[in-house]
């Protein structure tokens, strides 16, 4: 037994050495695209390790030079990336190199910069924050959820509130041919929906620190379904991120005098083939303060308390 470990992990030796060799420099640098000496980097090289015949890492550490950068190089596959920290901001993590081809025994493009853009960290503060994951209670039906109760508005729950406004109707005959459409509205004039701009920074705050004042609109519809002529179509899988405002009071003027800000993250997810109505999954966020746009959630202080473990929410 002693020698078949032995020799496995000179085998495993044999096969890290054979590897091409990758090299990457990762910069770190802030929202204003200012470099950031100081920083911490960690660059993993995914090899062949002997740890139930699996795959592991190698992990390089070091700090960014003057100019935001920190280069590592190691045998690896053909994908890397890292990971980015530095006090007072949010970590923030390198997207992955795909490597076209290797060249005497090194991965090209040999050493191409990453740039990791690292978010302040400004004003966390208690948000009501949760991973929502219910059946929608009604067919064709406009049903209302209440996003501090966060739960269906009555009968279908204890909410008081129909902050969002759900109607999810379809037509199913198996997972291969069916349709459906979930429309989002909203019950106060104001009230509304954005899609958030997508976030290539890699931060850990995958949103701006503050929700926009104006653009929400009045509704969105999310279609989604799969047909001979046209395959697997519409929202499945869609990572979209929003912000919403909410429980908006209009002033004479008609002008916002008093509104809830917040997001969502993730997307907002159904899924109509198996259920009676549909199931429906995402993730909010809501400041409770009015007229407060700041989305930068401190995930310490959830105002929602005892929360099962799938329902927390640790991302800020």
């Amino acid at each position: 037994m002693v020698f078949f470990v032995i020799a496995t992990s000179v085998g495993i030796a044999q096969q890290i050495r054979e590897l091409p060799t990758a090299k990457i420099t990762i910069r770190a640098v802030d929202e204003s695209r200012q470099s950031l000496p100081g920083a911490a980097v960690t660059i993993s090289f995914e090899q062949p390790i002997p740890k139930w015949g699996g795959g592991d890492a190698l992990t390089i550490k070091g700090i960014t030079n003057i100019d935001g950068d920190f280069g590592a190089s190691g045998h690896s596959f053909d994908t890397k990336g890292g990971q980015v920290t530095k006090e007072g901001f949010y970590p923030g993590w390198a997207r992955s190199v795909k490597f076209e081809k290797a060249l005497d025994g090194k991965w090209q493009p040999w050493n191409p910069r990453v740039e990791v853009i690292l978010k302040k960290i400004v004003n966390p503060i208690p948000m009501y924050a949760r991973h929502i994951e219910t059946q929608i209670p009604a067919l064709d039906a406009a049903v209302g959820f209440d996003l501090l109760e966060s739960d269906w508005v009555a009968p279908s729950g204890h909410g008081k509130v129909s902050d969002l406004i759900f109607k999810v109707s379809k037509r199913v005959a198996s997972f291969h041919d069916f349709g459906s459409e979930l429309q989002l509205t909203f019950a106060n004039n104001g009230d509304g929906v954005q899609a958030m701009p997508p976030d290539k920074s890699g931060s850990e705050l995958r949103s701006p620190h503050s929700g926009p004042e104006l653009g929400y609109g009045a509704s969105i519809s999310l279609l989604q379904g799969n047909s001979k002529e046209h395959g697997e179509y519409g929202t499945k899988g869609d990572n979209q991120g929003y912000f919403i405002r909410v429980r908006t009071v209009m002033d004479s003027r008609g002008d916002v005098a008093s509104a809830l800000y917040g997001k969502i993250y993730g997307g907002i997810e159904y899924f109509p083939v198996s259920y009676k109505t549909a199931k429906l999954r995402f993730t909010y966020y809501l400041n409770p303060t009015p007229n407060d746009r700041n989305i930068e959630f401190d995930p310490k202080r959830n105002l929602f308390t005892n929360l099962k473990d799938d329902e927390r929410v640790t991302a800020p």
